[in-house]
């Protein structure tokens, strides 16, 4: 993460309203950084010294209103432009989600399983991890079909292997 991307953070979540709503702003704000990426004329426009800041303003200010952003939001976002971070926002929004978690008390999860899993296996593993760490949990879900089946789940240092393959392995070692 740069070195640019916490104070931002920091002075979004110092700012924003009472009961903002921070996660519909994650997602609206993470559809544009994706676009914004994605398209390298994009990319080209915002990043380019010799294009007058109103003009991109103008253009960040509509992709923002059609992804949903709030006027709060656009006018973060219009702050990001003006300081020439606007390529960093992928970075900045992390920063935003990782500040928000450590002030509720919530860690990230990796949890690698099998195959897909729908929303009520999410939410079962979800809610058993938060159990077992005492906190809530935010998860990231990697699919690795050398698993077998099961998940494995790190958060922080800690590892909860869940996995039939190191149920396999516990046992080829007992069996010895």
């Amino acid at each position: 993460m740069s070195r640019y991307a916490r104070p931002y953070a920091k002075a979004f979540l110092e700012t924003m309203p009472p009961g903002y709503d921070v996660d519909a702003f994650l997602g609206s704000a993470s559809a544009i950084s994706r676009a914004v990426a994605g398209d390298p004329r994009v990319k080209a426009f915002l990043a380019a010294p010799a294009i007058p800041v109103d003009a991109k303003r103008r253009v960040l200010d509509d992709l923002a209103k059609s992804a949903g952003v709030d006027d709060f939001g656009r006018r973060f976002l219009a702050l990001v432009l003006e300081k020439r971070r606007i390529l960093a926002l992928g970075e900045i929004l992390s920063a935003v989600r990782a500040a928000r978690d450590q002030g509720l008390g919530i860690v990230e999860a990796v949890v690698t399983v099998a195959a897909p899993v729908g929303e009520p296996e999410r939410r079962r593993i979800e809610e058993a991890l938060a159990r077992q760490v005492g906190r809530g949990v935010r998860m990231r879900i990697e699919v690795d079909p050398r698993i077998l089946a099961g998940f494995v789940a790190k958060v922080g240092s800690e590892v909860f292997d869940a996995s039939a393959l190191r149920a396999v392995e516990r046992f080829v070692v007992t069996a010895d």
